[in-house]
C-alpha cells in the first residue's frame, strides 16, 4: 500500500518562516512522527507532497527513504493527490495522511487497513462523533448504516446539522476507482480548490463500496493551523505519553 503524506501547507496562520511540519515535538519534527507511522504501517513507497519552496523539508528528510512530490500550487487535497499521479499505478491502494497530525495513533491506521482489506472496499474513511460538530462535514447514513453522503456544514440544512458523526479526513482509496474521478473533478466555487470529499461523494454516487472506521479519540486527528492549535497539540501529546 502506498502512503501519501500531504505536507504542502504554507503555514501562513502560524506566522512561521519555515513549514509547520518542521516544528519540534518531543525532540523530533512533526513530520517525522507521520513518516514513522507510515513506515511502521509498512507503507511503500511513501510519497510526501510539498510546496515549491520546500528545500528545508527535503534537506531535513533527505535520508528518510521517502519520495518528494512538488505540488506547484496549493489547490486542495484532491489536487495534492493528483500531483502524485506519475508515481501511482492503477492497481495501487493509497493511504492519505497529513503532515501536521502528529497525534495520530498507529492502532487507528492498522484498523483502517484491516477494514479496507476485510471489506474489500473501494474506500475506507475515518469518522468521529463530536458533541459540537460545527464546521465539519457530516456523515449521512441510510437504514443499513451505509454512507450515502458527506455534506459540508455550509451545505447542510437544519436536519443534517443535527448529525454528530463527522468526516475526519483520513482515507484509504482503491486508486483504480479514484483516478478517473480525479480527472473529472470540478473546483470549489468558493475558492477554486479540489477536494477529496468531492471525489468521495462522486464515488458514493457511483455505487462504490465505502466503509468507515469510527475513532473514539478525535483529538488524534488534530491538525496545526494556528498557534492555538499548536499549543493544544503539545498539551494533548504530553497527556498521551
Amino acid at each position: 500500500m502506498t502512503g501519501i503524506i500531504l505536507a504542502a501547507g504554507k503555514s501562513k496562520r502560524m506566522g512561521l518562516a519555515h513549514s509547520k511540519v518542521l516544528l519540534p515535538l518531543n525532540g523530533r519534527p512533526v513530520l517525522q512522527w507521520i513518516i514513522d507511522l507510515a513506515r511502521n504501517a509498512n507503507l511503500s513507497p511513501i510519497l510526501v507532497v510539498v510546496g515549491p519552496q520546500s528545500q528545508d523539508i527535503q534537506e531535513k528528510f533527505s535520508s528518510q527513504n521517502v519520495q518528494f512530490i512538488i505540488q506547484q500550487e496549493q489547490k486542495g487535497t484532491a489536487d495534492a493527490v493528483m500531483s502524485c499521479s506519475d508515481k501511482l499505478k492503477l492497481n495501487d491502494d493509497i493511504l492519505i495522511l497529513y503532515g501536521d497530525t502528529p497525534l495520530l495513533q498507529q492502532s487507528t491506521i492498522k484498523q483502517l487497513i484491516d477494514t479496507y482489506h476485510k471489506e474489500n472496499a473501494d474506500c475506507v474513511l475515518l469518522t468521529a462523533h463530536f458533541p459540537n460538530p460545527f464546521g465539519y462535514g457530516r456523515i449521512v447514513r441510510n437504514q443499513n448504516n451505509d454512507i450515502t453522503a458527506i455534506i459540508e456544514e455550509k451545505d447542510a440544512d437544519d436536519q443534517i446539522r443535527k448529525i454528530k458523526e463527522i468526516n475526519v479526513g483520513l482515507y484509504i482509496f482503491r486508486y483504480a476507482r479514484l483516478a478517473p474521478v480525479l480527472k473529472t473533478l470540478k473546483p470549489s466555487p468558493v475558492n477554486g480548490e479540489y477536494y477529496l470529499t468531492t471525489a468521495l461523494t462522486e464515488l458514493i454516487n457511483q455505487g462504490c463500496k465505502i466503509k468507515s472506521v469510527t475513532t473514539d479519540n478525535p483529538d488524534q486527528m488534530r491538525g496545526i493551523n494556528t498557534p492555538e492549535d499548536w499549543e493544544k497539540v503539545q498539551k494533548v501529546f504530553k497527556l498521551m505519553q
